[in-house]
């Protein structure tokens, strides 16, 4: 459809946690090579990810109270209401449901005795029951875990998170010095965004005269809900770094439809930099009107989950943003969007005095 061919070739194990496969690029004119590599870090989540209901329930509440409680949620609604709304349904929709099987207990008890209150709780377990398999269609609590996972692991002695963006910010400078590529691309989708930038802030001291291209990609960021943390200064600094350095492309792309992203936002800017003469990052909108199908980028059919995995899929019709052009075709990121000015004056998501920051 694009009018290009990609040949992927067979996946091997590098290192730990780190994978690598080639892919041949084949276009009208021009035929590329790129190496893969693959960071894996979902072994991290997985030590902290809660699964159990009851323990799921509070892991959300409390973690959604100190988000609240640090200001997190409303410097949220300040800049995108929709993440907003993202971030803070799950813990109102356990509280409702909450509040409303224990009144359904109460009334019982007030009307009938003992019986009524037995049998309202047990309405009130088979609402909490079916939140949960609603929660497991529509992942409502994510956000919930991520910032829970967040916390726990920097409270952690173990920080193994953080070695291991040590481990990735070594590789990245290995590569560097290794030379023989015309672009090192480093690509970040949600949440791991964040890891690319830190990973990227890594390997921008005492670069090499000869060193390759650099560029930052990251897609469906959110990267605000971390760094916004009081506890998240080393993470402030790693925006700063890449944000002000003029040895790194850095092309953020996000969707206003897609509410589980912080659209078209500029982390740096939204941590208290106002410089707008920077270059970095280049915001732009992926338009997914015009790659995804008409039906399912329909709002009474959309999934959002879809939408915000759209980033790193391919699309039903041509457009801009190809993913698979951009991490694996002939132009570098830059180039590739330098037709397209940065988007700094997109503020309808915004509320209050932050619709006149750009």
């Amino acid at each position: 459809m694009s009018g290009y061919k990609i040949d992927v070739g067979k996946r091997s194990r590098q290192s730990d946690h780190v994978y690598r496969w080639d892919v041949h690029y084949g276009g009208e004119e021009e035929s590329v090579e790129t190496e893969y590599l693959y960071c894996e870090w979902d072994d991290i989540v997985r030590q902290f990810w809660v699964k159990r209901p009851i323990r799921l329930a509070w892991v959300t509440l409390t973690a959604s109270w100190r988000a609240l409680r640090s200001g997190v949620f409303a410097k949220t609604f300040q800049w995108s209401w929709p993440a907003g709304v993202t971030a803070t349904m799950p813990a109102i929709a356990i509280l409702i449901l909450l509040i409303f099987g224990i009144g359904l207990g109460v009334a019982g008890y007030l009307l009938i005795g003992i019986l009524g209150l037995l049998g309202g709780l047990a309405i009130g377990v088979a609402l909490l029951w079916l939140a949960y398999q609603l929660e497991q269609k529509f992942n409502l609590t994510w956000v919930g875990r991520i910032l829970s996972f967040h916390e726990r692991e920097e409270q952690s002695r173990t920080h193994v998170l953080d070695r291991r963006r040590d481990a990735f910010g070594d590789l990245l400078k290995a590569r560097i010095a290794d030379g023989g590529v015309d672009e090192i691309m480093v690509v970040g989708h949600s949440y791991g965004a964040a890891l690319a930038i830190a990973v990227m802030s890594r390997a921008l001291d005492d670069l090499p005269d000869d060193a390759p291209t650099l560029s930052l990609l990251t897609v469906g960021q959110t990267v605000m809900w971390l760094a916004w943390l009081p506890e998240a200064g080393a993470m402030r600094d790693e925006i700063a770094a890449v944000a002000e350095s003029d040895s790194v492309d850095w092309v953020d792309i996000s969707a206003p439809p897609d509410g589980a992203c912080f659209a078209l936002v500029d982390p740096y800017t939204a941590i208290g930099d106002r410089n707008t003469e920077r270059h970095n990052p280049k915001l732009l909108n992926a338009k997914f009107h015009e790659i995804m199908p008409e039906e399912e980028f329909a709002k009474p059919s959309r999934n959002w989950m879809r939408l915000h995995f759209q980033y790193i899929m391919a699309g039903a019709r041509t457009g801009d943003y190809d993913y698979f052009a951009i991490t694996a075709g002939p132009q570098t990121l830059a180039d590739r969007f330098a037709h397209r000015p940065t988007v700094r004056d997109f503020t309808r998501l915004r509320r209050g005095r932050m619709k006149a920051v750009r």
